[in-house]
C-alpha cells in the first residue's frame, strides 16, 4: 500500500496512518512504511489474517480496507491500494461485470435460435431452463469437490465461464438433438408419451454415446495433477453427463410429454401435414 504526497510526511501523519490500518477486522499487521529519498511516498506493507486468495481476504481488501485506506489518509496525500489480493478483486469485479452481459446476452441468441428452427416460443423457455440447471448442478458439485471436500480456498475465476461455453452449448445441442426426433415421432401421429418413449430410443444412444466420448476426454485432464487443470476436466465432464444423461435424456422429453401440443405453439410443429397420410414414407430414389 501506498502514502502519496505533494510534500513530506511527517512521523505523525505515518503513524496515525498505520494505527488505523492496524485496527481493522482481516487486518494481522502493517509494517512500518518503507520511505522514499524525499519522505513524500511511504510504502506500507500489509499483511491479512487470511490467505491471499481466499474470499476473506477479498472481502477485506474490497470493503474495509481500501475505504479505511481512503478515508484514513492525511488531507492532501493519495492512498493506493495493491498486492496480490487487490489484482483478485479487480479480476473479479472485471469478471462479474461480463458475466452480466456475456449470460443473457448468449442466452436470448440461443432462444432465438431454438425458436427459428423448433417454430415454437414454448420449447426454447423449458429447453434453456434446463441447460441452466444442468449448469447450476455442475457449479455446485465442483464448489463441493473442490472447496468443502479438498478445502481449497476457491474456484479459478474464469471456470464458470468456460463452463457456461462447453455445458450450455453441449447441452443446447443434445437437447435439440432428442427434441428434433421427438418432433418427428410426434408428426408420424404418435401421442407425446409415445412420441417421447420412442424418441428416447431412437436418439438415447447417440447421445449417450457422444455425451460418454466427450466427459471421458475432458475428464483425463484432471490426470495433468494442476489445479486449474484438474477443476477445468472436472467441471466440464460433469457438466456434459448431466447435459447429457440427466438432461436430455430424461428432463427435456419428459417435460415435453407433460406440455403436449402446447409445446409447439404457435407454429405446432408435431401436427402432421393434411396431405401426408400416416403411412406416408419419403420414396427412396434409385439410380
Amino acid at each position: 500500500m501506498l502514502l502519496r504526497s505533494p510534500n513530506s510526511l511527517s512521523q505523525d501523519q505515518l503513524e496515525s496512518y498505520r494505527t488505523a490500518l492496524t485496527r481493522l477486522d482481516g487486518v494481522g499487521q502493517v509494517s512500518e512504511p518503507t520511505l522514499s529519498q524525499d519522505n513524500s511516498v511511504a510504502d506500507f506493507k500489509v499483511t491479512l489474517t487470511s490467505a491471499p486468495e481466499s474470499d476473506q481476504a477479498i472481502d477485506t481488501v474490497r470493503g474495509p480496507l481500501r475505504t479505511a485506506a481512503h478515508a484514513a489518509a492525511p488531507p492532501g496525500t493519495t492512498a493506493v491500494v495493491g498486492g496480490i489480493t487487490s489484482v483478485f478483486v479487480d479480476f473479479q469485479d472485471a469478471m462479474n461485470h461480463d458475466y452480466r452481459i456475456v449470460f443473457p446476452v448468449a442466452a436470448i441468441l440461443i432462444m432465438i435460435v431454438l425458436a427459428l428452427l423448433l417454430r415454437s416460443l414454448v420449447a426454447p423457455w423449458y429447453l434453456m431452463a434446463s441447460v441452466f440447471l444442468g449448469f447450476a448442478a455442475t457449479l455446485g458439485a465442483s464448489v463441493l469437490v473442490f472447496q468443502h471436500l479438498q478445502h481449497e480456498s476457491g474456484l479459478v475465476f474464469t471456470l464458470p465461464v468456460i463452463m457456461y461455453l462447453f455445458v450450455v452449448a453441449l447441452g443446447t445441442d443434445y437437447n435439440i438433438l432428442m427434441v428434433a426426433r421427438l418432433r418427428e415421432e410426434a408428426r408420424e401421429g404418435h401421442e407425446p408419451k409415445r412420441a417421447a418413449a420412442l424418441a428416447l430410443h431412437h436418439t438415447g444412444p447417440t447421445i449417450a454415446a457422444a455425451g460418454l466420448i466427450l466427459a471421458g476426454t475432458f475428464a483425463s485432464m484432471m490426470l495433468a495433477g494442476n489445479t486449474t487443470l484438474s477443476q477445468m476436466g472436472f467441471a466440464i465432464s460433469v457438466g456434459i453427463a448431466i447435459a447429457a444423461f440427466v438432461m436430455a435424456m430424461f428432463f427435456t422429453p419428459a417435460l415435453t410429454a407433460l406440455i403436449g401440443h402446447r409445446a409447439w405453439w404457435p407454429g405446432h410443429a408435431d401436427t402432421r401435414p393434411k396431405s401426408q397420410p400416416s403411412h406416408y414414407r419419403e420414396p427412396v430414389r434409385m439410380n
